[in-house]
């Protein structure tokens, strides 16, 4: 009997002996990121003034349908003249202002699918040929990234504290500019329809409130297998429902955007 112990202590004394010989680097090994499904960008500029906007909406519920919610990710930005008649309407940004300005935007509805440069914008009509296009046949439809975004909420102060990890999925280096956006989901507020009659209770989705980074990104670089961490702080408005808001995180490029999620503020 004392013979099996001695001969048990002195196994259970080789193997810590070693283990102490791998040093703790030797013991790890590294796995592969996985493959992250592509999503697509839609952005939907629009107006509550804009009689045919509701068409362009339809349009997005469709296309979830079609694809999926974490597929298809659209941003209804209200901003130009249908958001601004004698005064700017009630879910009209600056901000959005400024990028359908600067995307040299004429009529509404009208959108940008993954800001692919040479085609935009594209009419509503055209968003579906858009999406299934970056999805299937275009040199960037492999997702070079995925993030984890971890929103953290204080009920308080209604202040959001939002950690994005950026993962590296491409054989080569990523990048691009990474921006950070905050969205509304279930506005009760007037809408123009088509026809020309107004609908005093009409249901906004996805609406564009604010930029919680720089208005065009930050700049990021990631290389494969790589974590990049950015974090962020933001005060939601006090008509801001918190329940119905989301992080909407998108990385893009000169080749237009890259990969792009969606997380809900609270759960």
């Amino acid at each position: 009997m004392k013979k099996t112990v001695y001969i048990i202590l002195a196994c259970v004394a080789l193997m810590l002996i070693s283990c102490d010989e791998v040093s703790r680097d030797d013991r790890l090994t590294y796995v592969e990121p996985p493959e992250a499904g592509r999503a697509v960008l839609i952005e939907d500029y629009t107006g509550q003034y804009c009689v045919n906007c509701p068409r362009a909406t339809e349009e997005i519920e469709r296309l979830v349908e079609q694809y999926g919610d974490s597929v298809v990710i659209a941003v209804a930005i209200h901003s130009g003249p249908f958001s601004k008649k004698g005064e700017p309407s009630p879910l009209y940004t600056e901000t959005g202002d400024m990028y359908f300005n600067t995307w040299g935007l004429q009529a509404q509805p009208i959108g940008l699918v993954d800001r692919m440069f040479d085609s935009m914008p594209l009419s509503y009509t055209d968003w579906g040929g858009g999406v299934n296009y970056e999805l299937s046949e275009s040199p960037f439809a492999k997702a070079p990234v995925s993030f984890i975004t971890i929103p953290v909420y204080d009920t308080k102060t209604r202040q959001v504290s939002i950690e994005v990890q950026t993962i590296g999925l491409d054989s080569q280096a990523v990048s691009g500019k990474l921006q950070v956006w905050l969205v509304e989901d279930s506005i009760d507020n007037f809408q123009m329809m088509p026809g020309g009659s107004t609908q005093e209770h009409y249901n906004h989705m996805h609406v564009f409130r604010a930029s919680v980074n720089d208005p065009w990104g930050d700049a990021l670089t990631v290389n494969h297998g790589e974590v990049v961490i950015k974090d962020y702080e933001f005060k939601l408005d006090p008509a801001w429902v918190p329940e119905h808001c989301a992080i909407v995180t998108f990385l893009y490029d000169e080749n237009g955007v890259r990969q792009v999620a969606k997380n809900k503020l609270t759960i």
